[in-house]
């Protein structure tokens, strides 16, 4: 694992699994990546009393997978990553319990993540916070299904929050999850993310 912070960015990298990981890399990319756009991209308009829906996409699939099975494979990711944003960054504020941010995470991606926290979560300054405001929820899912067996997916995302309290400013959330499914629930075994100010 290697670790890189700056004023304005901080990028945590965890690889497990290396065959899995090198096989759903190959099924990552292209000009819809939403870690890699600049400028916000999410939906605009929403009101601040309301909360913003995920706009979750399908990316890519590789292997012989119907609509309906990728379909479904898009809820079932998109709700896991649903619950880490929520869990990790949103909901009410000042707290200090995180506890549940690193649920859906295997027992050693939960336990780098939990060495990432200031990153991977509010934990660092959710206790100063008097709120925070999600500003946008971008999640593009690639499916890797060798023989149309599901094996794993790649999840690009955006989350934007502003932070308002002993913190006054929107930091933006990019990067990558990966995951696969653990006893017929979807984990996240590997993340590569990064954490910046927006704008800056």
């Amino acid at each position: 694992m290697r670790t890189r912070r700056d004023r304005s960015t901080g990028t945590a990298l965890c690889a497990a699994l290396l065959a899995l990981t090198l096989a759903l890399a190959g099924c990552s990319g292209g000009d819809d990546d939403p870690a890699d756009k600049g400028g916000p991209s999410g939906p605009s308009g929403a009101s601040a009393t309301e909360p913003i829906p995920t706009d979750a996409q399908l990316g890519s699939v590789k292997g012989a997978l119907s609509d309906a099975a990728a379909a479904e494979v898009l809820a079932q990711v998109t709700e896991v990553v649903d619950r880490w944003f929520d869990s990790a960054y949103a909901g009410d504020y000042p707290r200090s319990d995180f506890a549940a941010a690193f649920a859906d995470f295997t027992k050693d991606a939960a336990a780098l993540a939990t060495r990432q926290q200031a990153i991977l979560s509010n934990a660092e300054v959710g206790a100063d916070l008097e709120a925070v405001e999600v500003t946008q929820r971008l999640v593009r899912v690639d499916v890797l299904a060798p023989k149309g067996k599901v094996a794993g997916a790649t999840v690009r995302f955006r989350l934007g929050i502003a932070m308002t309290g002993g913190v006054e400013r929107t930091d933006l959330v990019a990067g990558r999850l990966l995951l696969t499914p653990v006893k017929g629930a979807w984990k996240v075994f590997g993340f590569d993310v990064r954490r910046g100010e927006e704008g800056a």
